[in-house]
Formats: structure tokens, sequence, C-alpha cells
């Protein structure tokens, strides 16, 4: 089955671009960056905090490096229901870092805030394309 999100691509700070796409947890619609360099899709905590309560999130032992930050520990928790467009994951188990300094720069230069970053864990699963002469990421499932 194939699964088709658009995506939005923004200029950042002249000559770069990032691309997002829309989720939900549960009916929450959120924005998340794909990355195709993150190892693993993460969230932030304060907005997955904002939807799953803190007293669900584990610390986990393994230290999370990248997205501008040094080796910072990480936590984890279960999305019950996650949607990319019309694929619905449910009980998916996720990292949760700080990514507060990515927000405070998307808002510096008058970019929308994101709930976290879309990475390779899940794009390599469901055998991503990312399409920009279509602005749509096609996900891929095997019935």
């Amino acid at each position: 089955m194939i699964h088709i999100l658009p995506i939005e691509v923004l200029a950042i700070q002249g000559d770069g671009f990032h691309a997002f796409v829309e989720i939900r947890i549960g009916r929450k619609k959120l924005r998340m960056l794909v990355d195709t360099g993150a190892s693993r899709t993460v969230f932030d905590e304060q907005k997955i905090g904002e939807i799953i309560p803190s007293e669900r999130f584990e610390s986990i032992e393994q230290l999370s490096a990248g997205l501008g930050t040094n080796s910072a520990p990480g936590k984890s928790t279960i999305i019950p229901n996650l949607r990319l467009g019309d694929l619905r994951l449910r009980n998916y188990e996720t990292v949760i870092l700080d990514l507060s300094h990515v927000n405070v720069l998307y808002r510096s230069i008058g970019l929308p805030e994101l709930v976290g970053v879309l990475g390779s864990d899940l794009l390599l699963k469901y055998r991503a394309v990312i399409d920009f002469g279509k602005n749509s990421l096609v996900l891929k499932t095997i019935k």
C-alpha cells in the first residue's frame, strides 16, 4: 500500500531548505522536519509532553548526539496512535530529546515550530521516496 504525505519545503537562511510534513498524534496535527541524516525519529520533550504525560517518559542510558547538540541523555515513550498521512502506527516507541534550541532558531527566523524530526528509522522501514518535484513523501507498506 502507498501512503502519500504532502511536503512543505521552506527556505532556511538564504540558500538552504528544510522539508516538513504534517503528522497526527491522536487528533492533534503536528509538524515534523524530514531529515534523512537523522538515524532515528525523535520528538521534542516539551512539545510531546503537551500530548503525552511526562510520567510516561522513561530515561534511557544511550546518549543521543546530533541536531546541533552535544551528546545528551534521552528519554523514551510509547505513542499510542501516530499517523503519517493515512499510515497508522500503533504503540510506536520513540526517543525524546530537548529540541528547544531548534524551535528557538525557527522562531528567530520566522518559521513555525516543530514537534520532532522524522528520521531514517521510519524512512527506511517504509521505503520512503521524497519527491521534491511533487512536494510529497511517499511511504510504502506491504500487505
